[in-house]
C-alpha cells in the first residue's frame, strides 16, 4: 500500500491581497453593467449581487439629509465599505456616519477603519434580511462600531442596537435595543432623526 502524496501547503492571501481581489471582482462587475458587494471575512470574499430598490434608496437619501441638515461636521457615506484589518473582515453598508475629525484621520481609501465610525445603518432587503439581522449584527460590534441602526421596510420598523461589550469575551450590544415604528422620532447616536415618510415595501 503507497501512502498518499502529500499537497504543499499553500500560502494564505494576506487582508491586503483579499481587499485588491475585492475591488477587481466589483471593477469587472461594473463593466458588465453589474452592481455588485465583495466582503471579506474568514479568509474569504463574498459576492453579492445588487439591486436597490427605490424605496431602499429613498430612506437612505432621507437619512443622508437629516443628519447633514442637523450637523455640518457630520460626514455620510452611502455604499460604502467598513472594515478592521486586524480582524480580517469587511462589509459595505447601506450607510455610515461619521465625524469630521475621524473622516480627516482615516488614511485608506479602500474603506472606513470600523472604529472610526459613529453609526451603521442598513436598510434590509427583502431577498436577504438575514445578512443585516444576523451576519451584520453579529460583526459589527466586534468590528467596534458604536451604533447599528436595521431599517426594514417590511414591516415599518427601525432598531437600534448600541452599548458595546467585551467583557464576554465576544463583541456584542449590551444594551437592550431600542425599537421603534416608522413615523417616529429615531436616536441614531448623536442624530435624530424624523421616519414618518420613510416608504415601506409593497407585498
Amino acid at each position: 500500500m503507497s501512502a498518499q502524496p502529500v499537497e504543499p501547503t499553500k500560502p494564505t492571501a494576506t487582508y491586503q491581497q483579499l481587499g485588491e481581489y475585492a475591488e477587481e471582482i466589483v471593477a469587472l462587475a461594473e463593466r458588465r453593467g453589474d452592481l455588485v458587494r465583495a466582503d471579506i471575512a474568514n479568509q474569504e470574499i463574498t459576492v453579492h449581487m445588487m439591486s436597490p430598490s427605490k424605496p431602499h434608496g429613498r430612506i437612505v437619501s432621507m437619512l443622508v439629509r437629516q443628519i447633514e441638515n442637523q450637523d455640518e461636521k457630520a460626514v455620510t457615506f452611502p455604499e460604502t465599505r467598513v472594515d478592521h484589518p486586524e480582524l480580517g473582515l469587511c462589509r459595505t453598508a447601506d450607510l455610515l456616519v461619521m465625524t469630521e475629525e475621524a473622516d480627516e484621520r482615516g488614511t485608506e481609501d479602500f474603506a472606513a477603519f470600523a472604529p472610526d465610525v459613529s453609526v451603521a445603518v442598513e436598510v434590509v432587503s427583502p431577498s436577504n434580511p438575514g445578512n443585516d439581522h444576523v451576519t451584520k449584527l453579529r460583526d459589527y460590534p466586534r468590528m467596534g462600531i458604536p451604533v447599528y441602526v436595521i431599517v426594514d421596510p417590511r414591516d415599518g420598523t427601525i432598531t437600534v442596537h448600541s452599548g458595546l461589550d467585551t467583557s464576554g469575551g465576544e463583541p456584542r450590544y449590551a444594551d437592550t435595543p431600542r425599537r421603534y415604528k416608522f413615523g417616529d422620532t429615531v436616536e441614531m447616536g448623536p442624530w435624530t432623526v424624523e421616519t414618518g415618510d420613510f416608504p415601506r415595501y409593497r407585498t
